[in-house]
């Protein structure tokens, strides 16, 4: 530490310990990161496995009717699992964050009809008609529900018929 010799308006000097020069400038403390380097870490595309394109099936999630945890959505992709508590930080900071979705079809046979979802990177949503879809006849009509605040998630299809043949391929979350 060093002083300084400090001048208010009134022309008073006196010595301030504890501060430190930045270029002609004070600056007052530091502040602690509100993302640890390790859960940065966690969502480098090192730490992802898994993922399917099309040309590899991935992991797959099938499409359903009813809600999964993000949490266990987004750890199916990592070999470092996110704690409950750096989602939760995460989703209270969603404007920090990019989230990417693939989806296509579960079947080995078509893994080529994969599509990486342009119209969504994390917003909450409800029975929102993801694009672009997968080719295929019939469409498949993949729909997200994505609540941050109840850390829940539900995709569904209607491909065949409902929830059928439609999966969850791909799933990241990057820091911006």
């Amino acid at each position: 530490m060093m002083g300084i010799t400090a001048t208010n308006w009134f022309g008073k000097s006196a010595e301030v310990t504890g501060i430190k020069p930045v270029y002609h400038a004070v600056a007052m403390g530091e502040g602690t990161p509100l993302f640890s380097k390790a859960l940065l870490d966690k969502l480098l595309p090192e730490n992802n496995a898994r993922e399917g394109s099309e040309s590899v099936q991935g992991y797959v999630l099938n499409t359903q009717g009813h809600d999964r945890a993000i949490l266990d959505v987004a750890n199916a992709y990592l070999i470092n699992k996110l704690t409950a508590e750096e989602l939760a930080l995460i989703l209270r900071n969603r404007d920090q964050f990019t989230f990417t979705i693939g989806v296509g079809d579960r079947r080995v046979e078509f893994k080529s009809r994969f599509r990486i979802v342009t119209n969504w990177h994390g917003e909450d949503v409800s029975n929102f008609l993801l694009v672009p879809d997968p080719w295929g006849n019939p469409r498949y009509n993949f729909r997200l529900t994505f609540a941050g605040g109840t850390g829940t998630f539900r995709l569904t299809d209607t491909h065949a018929s409902a929830d059928t043949y439609g999966s969850l391929r791909y799933f990241a979350i990057r820091k911006i």
